[in-house]
């Protein structure tokens, strides 16, 4: 213990953190296609509510061990070009260790001294693996892990830190695949997934589970912890597609592979060349996400009326499908924009659309979920479809993905 905390003071002088800090944000999975816009949402948010006469507010990313130096660099390069102070620092974690390195991230910020901790549970294992029944069961655990190690927090000084977790759950966790809404017409934050089972065929099946038991398990403990002395905001966003934060120009663009990927940036990718059929999704842009996030982190709960005592949930998403020839416009106006009408690309030879699917249980153009008035809580507004298909589309064409 003695040696943890010499090096926590040792990196606090060295990161510029030995001041107390008003606030610690830690993210998990912060190099991920959604945690690295939250935490850039975060230091922008930092920087606009900046104060010369206040304590900075500290982030602290926990990645893989081998992505902690490149990602300090990266975070490192951002702030420069920003002309702040390092209030980043990036650490090793491992979502299947129990705790323990997210224990460290919480040592490190309680040296702060903090008013108050903001835990953004981000991390999650999504895609096919040898063993989905296993993987399942560990996105359960990592969720409930990291909410222990919120209740281990001990009070520094006689003085306690509020605490909050955000979870980045998911639509997966409203519902299943064609399960109907409770009310027989869109789904609201009532709702929750009872038909998704762990099935070692259907890895689909076991993340949508996943999502759906890691939310309510985290919820039952954050209910009947000390009467909600630490307050949970789950947030369940739809199919995640968009931008990523632009790169910083102080950083070598020859580092830009070891950047966040994302299956939806590999499916765009796939649109765009025509090696498959453009898909109608219910979605949201990733930096609306990242806002819901920042807000959801820092929004005054006792004005709200909660779902339960200091907790709530919100859906982020658009409320209805967009048709895939609409997306496929969308794809087509980027290429138009980034190549211009000098260079020829026949842009209907190479995007095709899904024209068969009908959109499931609720149709394509139908309401399909009710949150832009809950969104308002956060002070949210998702942007439209096509702004997210075009501005993610540039992105890919611009090589900025």
């Amino acid at each position: 213990m003695f040696i943890l905390l010499l090096i926590i003071a040792i990196l606090n002088q060295v990161y510029g953190l030995s001041n107390p800090a008003k606030s610690v944000a830690i993210v998990t999975g912060a190099n991920g296609f959604v945690g690295r816009s939250v935490v850039y949402s975060l230091l922008r948010r930092h920087i606009q509510d900046a104060h010369p006469t206040e304590p900075a507010t500290c982030i602290i990313n926990l990645v893989r061990s081998n992505r902690v130096e490149f990602e300090q660099c990266y975070w490192n390069a951002h702030l420069q070009d920003m002309h702040r102070d390092h209030i980043i620092k990036v650490m090793e974690y491992d979502m299947l260790d129990g705790g323990a390195s997210l224990s460290e991230a919480v040592q490190f910020a309680q040296q702060l001294a903090p008013d108050r901790i903001c835990l953004y549970h981000v991390a999650s294992t999504f895609g096919p693996t040898a063993d989905p029944v296993q993987t399942a069961h560990d996105n359960v655990k990592s969720a409930v892990d990291a909410f222990q190690v919120l209740t281990r927090i001990q009070p520094n000084d006689k003085v306690a830190p509020k605490l909050r977790m955000v979870l980045t759950s998911s639509m997966a966790a409203v519902r299943a695949t064609n399960q109907p809404p409770i009310n027989g017409k869109y789904y609201t934050h009532k709702d929750w997934n009872t038909l998704s089972k762990l099935d070692e065929k259907n890895w689909g099946s076991c993340y949508q589970w996943s999502k759906m038991e890691s939310e309510r398990q985290v919820l039952e403990l954050a209910k009947d912890w000390k009467d909600g002395a630490i307050e949970f905001v789950a947030l369940c966003p739809s199919f995640i597609f968009g931008p990523p934060p632009p790169y910083p120009s102080s950083l070598d663009r020859g580092s830009e592979s070891r950047g966040s990927s994302s299956y939806s940036i590999e499916l765009v990718k796939k649109w765009l060349s025509g090696e498959s059929e453009v898909q109608s999704r219910l979605c949201i842009d990733v930096r609306d996400v990242a806002l819901a996030h920042v807000q959801a982190g820092t929004i005054d709960m006792s004005q709200l009326a909660t779902d339960s005592k200091n907790c709530n949930r919100y859906i982020l998403s658009t409320e209805e499908r967009l048709s895939s020839e609409k997306v496929g416009d969308a794809l087509k106006n980027a290429i138009r924009k980034t190549r211009g009408s000098s260079q020829p690309f026949d842009v209907d030879d190479k995007i095709r659309c899904d024209t068969v699917f009908d959109g499931g249980a609720i149709k394509i153009g139908d309401k399909e979920v009710d949150a832009t008035n809950r969104l308002k809580d956060l002070g949210v507004v998702c942007r439209s479809v096509q702004e997210t298909m075009e501005d993610m589309a540039t992105c890919l064409l611009d090589g900025a993905l």
